[in-house]
């Protein structure tokens, strides 16, 4: 009884075990950073759907403060928070300042990175972990073959002292050694397709977060044409009420 796909795992060398114990590791953490990262990419997206299907329907900058709190997964919440953080923060700089709404026009790029820094941060954030899956995409293959050809070699070093060396003898020892190699492709192959699912995902949401924050500085200049338009005009000298 040869022990089926267990066998060649149970017979395998020192070397090849340590192989099989560290793909079995980087198998288990693939899988809690798929399971995660999955999750959260999900929720990000079905909230940015939310986030830009009422952002929609609002007129003025006023009316999205609360919209970032309810959707804290969405990444264009923190694009929108930033933006009106540094955009509050110049209107109280310059409150009462003359020619103020001409200097908030001159501004509003400060306001634009503001918003692009957040998008750095929420990029990074969307990409932590998935390096992990790139890493054993490329590696736990090659771990595998490592793994067979020591076990290949260990089996022709013991053949050496054989005077008639047949099929039977050699077979047992590579079908053993080739253990490694599957279990580094069960490891790679998941690892592989989720991670370029991930990155399609992130890359999805980059666009997104690049659009919005080109829409959102429009919006800021609009704001400051409605406020100009809504402050009462200087009266002149000689101008009567």
């Amino acid at each position: 009884m040869n022990g089926g796909f267990f066998g060649p795992l149970l017979r395998a060398g020192l070397f090849a075990q340590v192989i099989l114990l560290v793909l079995f590791i980087a198998s288990v953490v693939c899988w809690a950073v798929i399971i995660g990262k999955a999750r959260k990419l999900g929720k990000a997206r079905k909230q940015t759907r939310q986030f830009l299907n009422i952002f929609r329907y609002h007129g003025r900058i006023t009316e999205h403060e609360s919209l970032a709190k309810d959707h804290p997964e969405s990444p264009l919440s923190s694009l929108l928070t930033a933006g009106l953080r540094e955009w509050n923060a110049l209107l109280a700089q310059l409150q009462g300042v003359a020619g103020r709404a001409e200097l908030m026009r001159q501004l509003i790029p400060n306001v634009t990175e503001a918003m692009e820094r957040a998008a750095s941060r929420e990029l990074d954030r969307l990409e932590r972990r998935m390096s992990f899956l790139a890493i054993t995409a490329s590696v736990a293959p090659f771990l595998g073959l490592l793994g067979t050809v020591q076990g290949v070699l260990r089996s022709f070093l013991a053949m050496r002292a054989e005077e008639l060396v047949t099929l039977q003898k050699i077979a047992p020892g590579i079908s053993d050694a080739l253990i490694t190699t599957v279990v580094g492709l069960i490891v790679a192959i998941p690892a592989a397709i989720f991670y370029n699912s991930f990155v399609a995902r992130v890359r999805d949401l980059n666009s997104e977060m690049e659009r919005f924050t080109s829409e959102l500085t429009g919006m800021f200049r609009r704001e400051i044409v409605a406020s100009h338009l809504d402050s009462p005009s200087p009266k002149h000298p000689g101008e009567t009420e």
